[in-house]
């Protein structure tokens, strides 16, 4: 059942709700949306479908009052429960970039693919269920989503994390609900650990995302890994920073240390104190991300890059 501290207001009417992803508090949320219709930001898994219920639930609400489903990218974290949430409201929509529509319309081979490579973490993703096609619209960048009530949002495609990555800014606000495109942030410490699976990591692409939701100036960023800055402009700085070490990490490894579990292990190092079960959390995703580094110089090298 959701509590106050799983759902916050970090804006009027824009509210985080706390999936426990991994039975845990604060590392994976969702965003609701409240204008004249309602919509929300990212899913959460389809094992965490009933928390992100129970904090609509909180706020007065049922699944069945959501309008729009924005999706920032198609991983099972992000995008898993959309199929659940939509068997309880036959009207509502899924907004996604066009090359993921694919996934979401028949997600078996997404599902399979996502298991293999996220290892021990894997269970706490979850499954994704076919959306029908006819439900979910292709994202274009630059696309304003109007919600009334002098809410809006737009979306900026912001590749790196993914190719297909979109972020959304509600200009009344100056709110940006950036995905994972800056990566998981600790809160509690302000810090930044990017986000770089395989296979579409890229670190151009990142940093080029980066510059252009730094231009936007915004007051407040918004983490679904998790929680919320209002010093969005040091928080896109270390980032920046973050993503280039953590290449550059990598990189200068000797050929014998160039495997995941080596690389996760600084990466690691580089953490905050966390609790007994955040770090097993946060080292099964760090697995993940390092070996998405480690495919990234692969295949940079193979391009000559």
């Amino acid at each position: 059942m959701a509590t106050e501290s799983s759902v916050t207001e970090v804006a009027p009417e824009i509210f985080l709700i706390d999936c426990y992803f991994a039975g845990l508090p604060g590392q994976c949320g969702v965003f609701l949306i409240r204008g004249e219709t309602v919509a929300l930001v990212d899913t959460g898994p389809s094992v965490n479908a009933q928390d992100v219920v129970a904090g609509l639930n909180h706020l007065g609400l049922a699944a069945s009052d959501i309008s729009h489903i924005l999706l920032t990218h198609f991983h099972l974290d992000h995008a898993g429960a959309a199929s659940f949430l939509l068997d309880h409201n036959p009207e509502a929509t899924v907004l996604v970039d066009a090359g993921s529509i694919g996934f979401l319309v028949d997600p078996e081979r997404l599902v399979r693919s996502a298991h293999k490579s996220l290892g021990e973490v894997a269970p706490h993703y979850g499954t994704m269920l076919p959306i029908p096609g006819e439900r979910i619209v292709a994202l274009k960048d630059g696309f304003e989503l109007e919600l009334g009530g002098g809410k809006s949002l737009t979306a900026l495609h912001t590749p790196g994390h993914s190719r297909g990555h979109f972020a959304f800014y509600e200009p009344g606000s100056g709110v940006l609900l950036c995905g994972d495109a800056l990566g998981h942030f600790i809160q509690e410490a302000s810090y930044i650990f990017p986000a770089t699976p395989a296979p579409e990591f890229d670190l151009d692409a990142s940093l080029a995302s980066a510059a252009r939701l730094a231009a936007l100036r915004p007051e407040i960023l918004l983490f679904p890994h998790f929680g919320f800055s209002r010093d969005a402009q040091a928080v896109i700085r270390h980032f920046t920073e973050q993503v280039k070490r953590f290449v550059d990490m990598a990189a200068h490894l000797e050929e014998v240390e160039r495997n995941p579990q080596h690389l996760s292990e600084l990466l690691f190092r580089d953490l905050p104190s966390l609790g007994e079960d955040e770090a097993k959390l946060q080292g099964g995703i760090l697995t993940v991300n390092a070996a998405g580094i480690l495919h990234y110089l692969r295949q940079s090298a193979r391009e000559g890059l």
